[in-house]
């Protein structure tokens, strides 16, 4: 028990002797004033381990205008200094203060600034002269500062605003899309709004074309007018129903076999999904629609080809069906070079067939426009044959001459 009680006794002294000064005081000077005759030294009245600088007064009435900074050190009663710290601060001039001027510029193109002046004591109202500052059409940012008769600068300020053009604005395009990514979504679809609309029923135009996404789903919206402006995003919750490109188109119906310059009809079946279909013509023939059937007019002798239809939705073309349709109408031979005439054509049913020389055709034979034969027989030599087709149904019919193993089809209309 001894022996611990001298070992506290001798580590008391040695306590005593690591404990860390207190403070004394501290010295300042302002910038580059640190000369010993520039420092100042202040005491603290009651020296110890913790102090506050928070209410001591600073001389500083010598400083001008502008910006400064402030040295300081700590110094303890051993009369060692602690490292300096300083702090930046602004001395404004003394007021009162009126703002009489400014300046604004766009974007990044500060070196175009526009200056403006103010009425002191009156409220700042800037008018931004935009078309001085050749701004395109979208988002900008118009930065500005004012400037007191003092001449001393405010901190710069910014703004975003949009650019737009001028009306009408019409709706030209939509698209959507419900993959929620910032960029390039994988099902972004876009379909075009024609006409051009000034308001748009979303939900009744939209098809969800090959959406693997259906049933309850958040879908974004966004529109552009007809000067390429877009629109914010719009979000909505729709059942979502997915739909594709209808099929193929099936069974044109219409002739084969026409006269030259005649009006025609010819009729597709019609499309489950589809929503239009669209026509191709020979060359040389005219007619427009959008629906299951056209009224054309056909094209001149020799303008033969393939009448094609194709179904469409908002979500693409289906697979196209078509009808080759030959063209006929003078009764000569399309090649041009056996001479041989038919007439009257069209007809009411009895024609003749007028050949280059008597020894006539040793075979004739008439099909009708489906192809089936309605006549075939061997007349004697002449170079005049009588055709009649009195008993037969009106329509396109095609008369065939088998003569020196050359074969000539001719096309006669029966009309009554």
């Amino acid at each position: 028990m001894g022996r611990a009680l001298l070992l506290l006794v001798l580590l008391a002294p040695m306590w005593a002797t690591a404990q860390v000064p207190d403070l004394s005081g501290y010295e300042y000077w302002f910038d580059q004033a640190d000369a010993d005759n520039e420092r100042v030294f202040v005491p603290f009245t009651a020296p110890g381990q913790v102090v506050s600088l928070s209410s001591e007064q600073l001389a500083a009435a010598a400083l001008g205008v502008g910006q400064h900074r402030l040295h300081i050190r700590l110094r303890d009663q051993a009369g060692r200094w602690s490292s300096t710290l300083f702090r930046s601060f602004l001395i404004h001039p003394a007021g009162p203060f009126a703002v009489i001027s400014g300046e604004y510029w766009f974007d990044q193109d500060d070196a175009n600034r526009q200056s403006f002046n103010l009425t002191p004591g009156g409220s700042v109202s800037i008018t931004l002269n935009t078309p001085a500052g050749g701004l395109s059409t979208g988002q900008h940012r118009v930065h500005y500062r004012l400037r007191d008769d003092h001449g001393v600068w405010s901190s710069v300020l910014a703004r975003k605003f949009l650019v737009t053009t001028e009306g009408p604005h019409e709706l030209v395009l939509l698209r959507y899309w419900s993959e929620p990514v910032p960029q390039n979504p994988s099902d972004m679809t876009e379909v075009p709004i024609t006409p051009a609309v000034q308001v748009l029923d979303i939900v009744d135009d939209v098809l969800f074309c090959n959406w693997s996404s259906t049933g309850q789903t958040d879908v974004y919206f966004q529109l552009q007018d007809n000067h390429g402006q877009w629109s914010s995003v719009i979000t909505r919750g729709i059942d979502v129903d997915a739909v594709s490109a209808p099929p193929a188109a099936t069974t044109i119906s219409g002739p084969a076999l026409v006269l030259d310059n005649s009006a025609q009809t010819y009729t597709a079946t019609t499309v489950p999904g589809a929503s239009y279909y669209v026509w191709t013509l020979p060359t040389g023939w005219s007619g427009t629609s959008t629906g299951n059937s056209i009224n054309v007019t056909t094209g001149a002798p020799g303008e033969d080809g393939w009448v094609v239809v194709t179904a469409g939705n908002g979500c693409g073309l289906g697979d196209p069906d078509s009808l080759f349709v030959t063209i006929t109408g003078t009764g000569i031979p399309i090649d041009g070079t056996t001479g041989i005439l038919l007439f009257p054509n069209p007809t009411t049913g009895l024609m003749t067939i007028a050949l280059p020389d008597a020894e006539g055709a040793e075979r004739l034979q008439v099909f009708n426009a489906q192809g089936a034969v309605v006549r075939d027989e061997h007349p004697a030599p002449s170079d005049r044959l009588t055709l009649d087709l009195r008993g037969a149904a009106e329509g396109l019919y095609t008369v065939r001459l088998h003569r020196d193993a050359q074969i000539t089809d001719l096309r006669v209309m029966l009309r009554r």
